[in-house]
């Protein structure tokens, strides 16, 4: 009965988030903000072309395109995945606010957790762009050969770019995601800190699979980076659990 009563209450709380949420996108600095937003995504698209070309050259690569529609879907693809990472900051807020008002976290924690999130996420985009991408790119490239040229979809880049950006930016999340669990009570740091070599195991396994490369380099141009997101993880919900306590 006490676990219904927490899920009404829950839904609830959801529900009311939601009244606000639409009550705020009808007033004038809600207009304004959709405006923006609806003005910064024409532009981004209007732009696309001539970022999709610097993409092009960089990679030093020609797109080609199977389909009439799919310049154009690459295009919107390669918009929306721009929007959010440009505005990664208002959907972390609407997370952030979503979390409080079911746990009611504390300010401190709150504050913690909104900009520290929108750091890492940042952090993990520019990782993947500047590091990740660049070298796994290159390395399914050099399988070309005289005979065999490759020929890359514009939609099949724009779709395998924006994955990982969005991707490691998630990634780059786990130590607030484990610091939230553990306010919640659902993870305990002490237990977890056993389970090191597990742990360990297992995030090489996971770099392994979702790396655009099999080979062992760019495997641990994400195994390393994200076992020290465990670590700090640990450290700050060790922290936390010690003042909970």
């Amino acid at each position: 009965m006490q676990s219904t009563g927490q899920e009404t209450t829950s839904y609830k709380i959801l529900a009311q988030r939601i009244k606000t949420l639409l009550t705020f996108l009808r007033s004038p600095v809600g207009l304004t903000l959709l405006t923006l937003i609806l003005i910064s995504f024409g532009l981004i698209f209007w732009f696309s072309p001539q970022a999709l070309n610097y993409l092009q050259h960089k990679f030093n690569q020609r797109f080609v395109f199977f389909s009439i529609s799919e310049p154009f879907l690459a295009m919107l693809k390669f918009s929306v995945v721009c929007l959010i990472i440009l505005f990664f900051p208002l959907v972390w807020l609407g997370v952030i606010s979503t979390l409080d008002a079911l746990f009611f976290l504390p300010k401190r924690l709150s504050f913690f957790l909104f900009f520290s999130g929108i750091i890492l996420f940042y952090l993990g985009v520019v990782f993947a762009y500047f590091v990740v991408l660049p070298y796994g790119i290159k390395f399914l490239l050099s399988f070309q050969t005289e005979e065999i040229k490759p020929a890359i979809s514009l939609e099949h880049f724009a779709n395998f770019f924006g994955f990982f950006l969005l991707l490691f930016g998630a990634i780059f999340e786990l130590p607030l995601m484990m610091v939230f669990l553990t306010m919640i009570k659902v993870l305990n740091p002490q237990k977890l800190s056993k389970y090191r070599k597990g742990i360990f195991f297992f995030v090489v396994v996971f770099s392994a699979v979702i790396t655009p490369t099999p080979d062992a380099i760019n495997m641990s141009l994400l195994a390393i980076p994200l076992y020290l997101l465990f670590e700090a993880g640990l450290f700050l919900s060790k922290s936390l659990s010690k003042k909970l306590a």
